[in-house]
């Protein structure tokens, strides 16, 4: 980082050490105002409510310009009112910067809204792959998530036989 090697200049208010400074104050305020958080800027993170605290998390990885944005399952435990400042924080990350994310997310409402693409795994094997729209109407993923009836419907399902 720039400014750390400024920091006998940076004492001395000499160098690029101001103007680097300048520039990650207004870095953090633009990724606190996509995150909805401008007005809790001065308090302490742990004081923030459960999903603030989640979104500040992601705006303060967005302040390193990351290539890529790994998230482990960050609506975990939101309300839907949280998800959906979640969903659009990733969505506003989608559209205006060139990070790509990788989710994974039990969270369907959060995954199918922000993702392109959608893998599905059962028990660590992948059972579908493809568009949002190709994995929501895919038998095995409803067989595997949302169960079947019959052992004889869920076998013709999954491809096996009976």
């Amino acid at each position: 980082m720039k400014a750390s090697g400024f920091t006998i200049l940076g004492l001395l208010g000499i160098g690029g050490y101001k103007d680097a400074s300048r520039e990650s104050i207004e870095l953090a305020r633009y990724w606190l105002d996509k995150a909805d958080l401008t007005e809790r800027a001065d308090d302490p993170a742990g004081d923030l409510p459960y999903g603030a605290q989640r979104r500040l998390e992601i705006a303060r990885a967005m302040c390193t310009g990351p290539k890529l944005l790994c998230l482990d399952e960050p609506a975990a435990g939101l309300n839907p009112k949280e998800s959906l400042a979640l969903n659009t924080l990733l969505r506003s990350i989608r559209k205006e910067s060139e990070t790509s994310i990788l989710l994974i997310e039990h969270d369907m409402s959060v995954v199918m809204e922000i993702s392109d693409h959608v893998v599905v795994l059962e028990y660590g094997r992948k059972i579908s792959d493809g568009t949002p729209a190709h994995v929501k109407s895919d038998p095995k993923v409803i067989a595997a998530y949302l169960g079947v009836d019959d052992e004889e419907e869920a076998a013709k399902i999954a491809g096996g036989v009976v």
